[in-house]
């Protein structure tokens, strides 16, 4: 489920929604100021591929938030995200 701010988003940044459904189901997830954060890790990123073998690179730099199972925004990645310990 997308919130109306994720769809926004997904729209500004011109990310697919074929990207969205690739990272929920291949994707590596972490925490990130106390949400969920779903990315293409360099394992996730080589199973999505060997499922699927024409998956845009482009593909791999995107990423979701997740709040309660519900997608609350979406991005490019372009430096790495800072881990929460816990």
């Amino acid at each position: 489920m997308l919130t109306p701010h994720a769809h926004q988003r997904m729209q500004q940044r011109a990310i697919p929604m074929a990207s969205i459904e690739l990272l929920l189901a291949f994707g590596q997830s972490d925490f990130h100021r106390g949400r969920e954060v779903v990315f293409f890790g360099k394992g996730a990123w080589q199973r999505a591929k060997r499922c699927i073998s024409r998956i845009p690179e482009r593909f791999r730099r995107h990423y979701l938030v997740l709040d309660g199972g519900e997608v609350v925004t979406v991005g490019h990645r372009y430096r790495h995200f800072r881990r929460d310990r816990r």
